[in-house]
Formats: C-alpha cells, structure tokens, sequence
C-alpha cells in the first residue's frame, strides 16, 4: 500500500512545516489564554484543555488535508483566519497582547502562503 504525502522540498514545504509550526502554536495559544482567564485553578484547567481541543476539533473536522469534511475555499481560510484572531483576542484579554499579535499575524500569513506556493495541501 502507498501513500502519497506532499514533498517537503523547496518553499512549498518550508510552507507546509511553518503551516504544521502555526498550528501548533494556535493549539498552545489557545491553552495559555484558557488557563490564564480562568478565574480558579478548576476553571484554569479546564480552559487550558477544552479551549485547544474546540480549536483541534474545528481544524480536524474540516481544516486539515485529509479532513473528513474539508471546508471548500474561502470557507476554510475563513475559518483558519477566525481561528487564529480567537486565539490573539484570547491571549490578548489574558495580557500576552505581543504574543496574540503576533501568533494572529504569523499564522495569517502561513495561511495565505499555503494558499500561494502549497496548494492542495
């Protein structure tokens, strides 16, 4: 049996890691600001694990390549960009005003490279 995986040769796939590089930072920037906006340690956890799983479950269910129901374009860019600006309000209200900005302007831009030098992927 094989598979077909995109290369990760030349800027499409430096592309494609720094898209893999986003979403793992949107995945912690969303655990951070859910555990620092808490309010008690309860609700800290509690934040700090639902808010990246919502976030996960969004980008798996219909984000990601291989997504079962993969969201046809502009949607999933939409959907990415909104994304990524919940995660920089959230880290914003939570007082990592920098890192929210700079999270939201990263992974925005990924997501337009994607668009540009990786398509299909």
């Amino acid at each position: 049996m094989t598979t077909t995986r995109p290369a990760l040769r030349g800027l499409p796939g430096f592309v494609l890691v720094m898209r893999f590089c986003t979403e793992l930072a949107l995945l912690a920037g969303q655990a951070v600001a859910g555990a620092r906006l808490g309010g008690g340690v309860l609700l800290d956890v509690v934040g700090g694990v639902l808010w990246p799983v919502l976030a996960g479950a969004i980008w798996a269910l219909v984000v990601a390549p291989k997504a079962p129901r993969r969201a046809p374009e502009p949607t999933r860019f939409i959907l990415e960009f909104a994304l990524f600006a919940a995660a920089a309000v959230a880290l914003a209200a939570s007082g990592l005003l920098i890192t929210g900005i700079v999270l939201a302007v990263v992974g925005v831009a990924t997501a337009v490279a994607v668009r540009v030098f990786a398509k299909d992927s």
